[in-house]
């Protein structure tokens, strides 16, 4: 199967040539075309999965060029840079997105990209090798309190540290998606003067990839953190439309996406989770967990189509075991692809402390077990663990990992 055919409309020779170049690159099949006509024309002639086309003056172009083809073709649409208004009435106009002049072929790569995945139209062959998409590993649990925030920090610093590349760690970005009272920034004693909040409302951010990496913090691990806002009321401020644009200009600068995504099912929540190629579920052994977990589950399958891996980790708050393994497995109908063990002090130290326990403590049993949950999250196979004696399977049980 070919690449994503692409058709182009710009009068301008300068920007027809650069989109051609840029698209092409990035290893999609484009034609070109002066006028709104000719690509009415050319859309009805042959299929293309999508149209970039230079600012449509002409009252009604940008609505044909929707419905010319046989199935209707998403529009991408090139506005003067610094145009807000022009901006504004392309999108009222029809227009699917818009992409100011002057822009970075990483956003233009980004912007192509969400929409074709948007229309369903997304190709094997135009996966893009230039531009590396980061993949996106969400952790979630429907329970709060069961640890997702110190599993996502840890995951998230063994990949930077190289855990599935041996000899050199991958480019690895953390976001904190509980947006209320999000705690990542907590967790590895970072001050972020920037946030999430931020970058979803500064505009100019949201079309240039270079300014949206400077809402990032850099972790001493190598690992780039978007944090959560400051103060609750924030969260209002991040809406779906910011959130993609955020992630569609950040995402092919990273290796690994790895995303805290909480306890609280939203539109944001629930595009997060249909973005990622792996979904890694929170599990605190107890029955009231377990019928979260099933209700999430089951709400899950009749809203969304998810096409990730589905990993269960169980985490182990407390030194008693209240449900067996063999329970969990019947119930999930899965092997949890991770158990934590408990731990009385190195996980409220590691925690106060904002030095993850895999940093500060790399030998423990609770480190280990972090340790092959990081590999099951990039696909690398677990050796079995090792048979513990008595005393240290009583130490074993769980991580005291509160959000």
């Amino acid at each position: 199967m070919p690449a994503n055919p692409i058709l182009i409309c710009a009068p301008t020779d300068d920007l027809r040539g650069e989109l051609e170049a840029q698209l092409a690159n990035s290893g999609y099949a484009t034609h070109s075309v002066h006028s709104p006509a000719e690509a009415a024309a050319a859309l009805r002639d042959a299929g293309y999965d999508l149209v970039v086309a230079e600012g449509l003056a002409v009252s009604g172009a940008i609505g044909r060029l929707r419905t010319a083809a046989a199935v209707p073709t998403p529009v991408l649409v090139v506005a003067p840079a610094g145009d807000v208004e022009a901006r504004i009435a392309f999108l009222e106009a029809g227009a699917d997105d818009v992409i100011t002049a002057g822009f970075a072929r990483s956003e233009l790569d980004a912007r192509v990209e969400a929409l074709l995945i948007r229309a369903g139209r997304v190709r094997p062959q135009a996966v893009r090798a230039e531009m590396p998409t980061g993949e996106i590993t969400t952790f979630f649990s429907p329970k709060g309190g069961v640890g997702t925030t110190t599993l996502a920090v840890n995951t998230a610093v063994l990949l930077a540290g190289g855990v599935a590349q041996p000899g050199s760690g991958a480019r690895v970005l953390l976001v904190d998606l509980d947006l209320q009272f999000g705690q990542v920034a907590t967790h590895l004693n970072l001050t972020p003067r920037f946030d999430l909040a931020g970058l979803a409302t500064d505009e100019q951010a949201l079309n240039d990839a270079e300014l949206a990496a400077s809402y990032l913090s850099q972790h001493a691990s190598g690992l780039q953190v978007l944090a959560a806002p400051a103060h609750p009321d924030a969260d209002f401020r991040v809406q779906l439309e910011s959130l993609e644009r955020a992630f569609n200009l950040l995402r092919p600068r990273f290796d690994y996406v790895v995303v805290d995504a909480g306890s609280r099912l939203d539109q944001r929540t629930l595009w997060m989770l249909e973005q990622a190629s792996t979904h890694t579920f929170v599990i605190f052994p107890e029955i009231a967990a377990l019928r979260a977990m099933s209700m999430l589950l089951g709400f899950l399958a009749e809203t969304t189509t998810l096409e990730a891996r589905t990993l269960f980790v169980v985490n182990h708050i407390f030194p008693k075991e209240l449900l067996k393994a063999r329970d969990l497995e019947n119930l999930l109908r899965q092997k949890p692809a991770a158990e934590i063990p408990y731990t009385e002090v190195e996980m409220i130290r590691a925690v106060n402390e904002g030095v993850p326990v895999v940093t500060s403590r790399p030998g423990t049993p609770v480190a280990m077990a972090l340790h092959r949950l990081a590999q099951a999250v990039v696909g690398i196979p677990n050796e079995p663990a090792k048979k513990a004696d008595a005393a240290t399977t009583a130490r074993r049980r769980g991580i005291f990992g509160r959000r």
